[in-house]
């Protein structure tokens, strides 16, 4: 038989008694407990249910769509961090015979040998000091090359070396990358701009090295070769009376006004007495007027000229022999020994001796 429990005092009585037979309170059924428990467990039940839903859905969406993003930018970051540590080998071309040295260094390294104009080599690109700049660590592990000596395209054949000449440009002259029709422009010179000239090409170009140490074309060699001496000038000469026309002759007229300029003044002056009138004659009178210039004449390097007492003279930084050659090529008639022949004066080629050696390696001069 089924019996209840009073809640209030204890006691016990009939399961259909809505009252506690001993203390009166009343009974609940035992079914409305249950229910009563039930809802309250249901009540619990339903946020942790949704919590962990919501989680689910939360863990299948971070696998699907970021962990992969995760792992991807991990993976980018580690390659990234490797190339850093391990920069990619490049390949580079010798534009001059260059050292290779065992360190990254010029000082204190040892030249271990030479790499030959125009060879390839590959390796990776290491910090310099700011006076040795940037070096290739060779990959075979032959040792370093200064980057100052590379180049990553494949320089050209020279036919003539230009022996490392200084050339001041003249105006606004290209820069080309390569000596190739479709080259790309590399730089554009202004008038003033100076630039090293290493050789010449078969197809006439001049292989130049700018001043930030880059390596170049210029197109049409001749024209460059014959400006080497600074702007072209013509020499207008005749060794049967010595005289010199256009632009060499107007240079020696001026000096000839600056002399007789200098020798009016002298005249015009008040002397203490005719002895010091002579001495100051004798201190002007056989001296040589020099005058210092830096033109081109076909392919000459003219450096100066003088009015001496009875004579005039062109300087050259050339030797007497290419000199004699140009001229010749002008229609000169020019023995072995220098001399224009068929001349009552003087007229001649030589190497430079005394003042004049001071204002080139040649002299063209012409006189009594």
């Amino acid at each position: 038989m089924m019996s209840k429990t009073c809640a209030s005092c204890g006691a016990t009585s009939a399961n259909e008694a809505a009252f506690c037979a001993s203390c009166g309170h009343t009974l609940k059924p035992k079914m409305a407990q249950k229910s009563v428990k039930a809802a309250a467990s249901r009540r619990w039940s339903f946020p942790f249910s949704a919590v962990a839903i919501l989680l689910a859905v939360a863990a299948l969406y971070f696998w699907l769509f970021i962990a992969d993003d995760l792992k991807r930018d991990s993976d980018m970051s580690a390659t990234e961090a490797g190339e850093a540590s391990n920069p990619e080998a490049q390949i580079f071309f010798a534009m001059t015979d260059a050292n290779l040295r065992n360190k990254p260094t010029i000082s204190g390294s040892i030249i271990l040998g030479k790499l030959p104009r125009g060879s390839q080599v590959t390796g990776t690109i290491q910090p310099g000091s700011g006076v040795d700049g940037g070096w290739l660590e060779l990959s075979d592990g032959n040792g370093f090359v200064a980057l100052v000596n590379l180049s990553q395209i494949q320089p050209p054949v020279l036919v003539k070396s230009l022996n490392d000449q200084p050339w001041v440009a003249d105006g606004f002259i290209d820069v080309w990358a390569t000596t190739l029709p479709d080259s790309n422009l590399l730089d554009r010179l202004r008038e003033g701009a100076q630039v090293t000239l290493l050789g010449t090409t078969a197809d006439n170009f001049i292989e130049v090295k700018l001043a930030d140490g880059r390596y170049g074309y210029l197109a049409d060699a001749p024209s460059i070769l014959a400006r080497i001496g600074g702007k072209p000038i013509s020499i207008g000469f005749n060794p049967q009376t010595c005289a010199f026309s256009g632009e060499i002759g107007a240079e020696f007229a001026k000096i000839g006004g600056q002399l007789r300029a200098q020798w009016q003044a002298l005249e015009a002056k008040e002397f203490a007495s005719e002895v010091a009138r002579q001495r100051a004659y004798a201190a002007v009178e056989g001296k040589s007027k020099y005058i210092r210039l830096r033109r081109s004449f076909e392919g000459l390097s003219l450096t100066g000229i003088a009015q001496h007492y009875e004579s005039q003279s062109l300087y050259f930084d050339d030797a007497p022999a290419k000199v004699i050659e140009v001229f010749r090529a002008q229609g000169f008639a020019i023995g072995r020994d220098g001399l224009f022949t068929g001349t009552d004066l003087y007229a001649g080629i030589a190497a430079t001796r005394g003042e004049g050696a001071a204002y080139g390696k040649t002299e063209l001069g012409c006189g009594v």
